[in-house]
């Protein structure tokens, strides 16, 4: 079985291909505000280097956000796309629970920077239990005297994909993106 894992939801594009339960193949390239021309390229590359078509997929592991609007948006829509023509299996899982993935500890709080503030996600055996934006201000003093918290970037595909078994396969018509910050201009009315 071959599955594609997509992140795109900061600046580093991500894939991976594991076959069953194997990593066999994993590309990141930091492409600040242009990953639409090089996310179809890598997956095309990471496919023809395994000797591979994108018939031989078998399921699609996609990175929903929180992170980057259009980044999220353009990982979604190449991975529905390509699970709805192809007729497989997609599944979702936010970039807070795919970094929680590398880090040992079971009740931690994980964040993810943005240039305004932090979303926050808090686990609790190793389950997520709370995703919320907030400010910078905010986040530092909500943070401040909290134990167990990780910054990471690290995507450990793996382990991300041990993870996804616990998920249910979506029907790539629901895939939504996981968008937690208030649209700043309904803020300002």
């Amino acid at each position: 079985m071959f599955t594609l894992f997509i992140s795109t939801y900061n600046e580093n594009l991500t894939i991976g291909l594991l076959k069953d339960n194997d990593l066999i193949s994993n590309e990141e390239k930091k492409t600040i505000h242009s990953h639409s021309e090089y996310l179809v390229p890598l997956i095309k590359e990471i496919l023809e280097d395994n000797n591979l078509r994108p018939q031989d997929l078998n399921q699609i592991l996609v990175v929903n956000g929180p992170g980057s609007f259009t980044g999220i948006r353009l990982g979604i829509t190449v991975a529905k796309t390509l699970a709805y023509t192809l007729n497989i299996p997609i599944k979702t899982i936010t970039s807070i629970e795919a970094l929680a993935c590398s880090i040992e500890d079971a009740n931690k709080i994980i964040t993810i920077d943005d240039n305004k503030g932090k979303y926050i996600g808090l686990f609790k055996d190793n389950k997520l239990v709370d995703l919320f934006y907030l400010n910078k201000e905010a986040s530092n003093e909500y943070l401040k005297d909290k134990n167990n918290v990780y910054k990471t970037d690290v995507l450990n595909i793996q382990k991300i994909y041990e993870y996804s078994k616990n998920i249910d396969p979506t029907n790539a018509h629901a895939v939504k993106a996981v968008y937690i910050k208030q649209i700043e201009a309904l803020n300002d009315k």
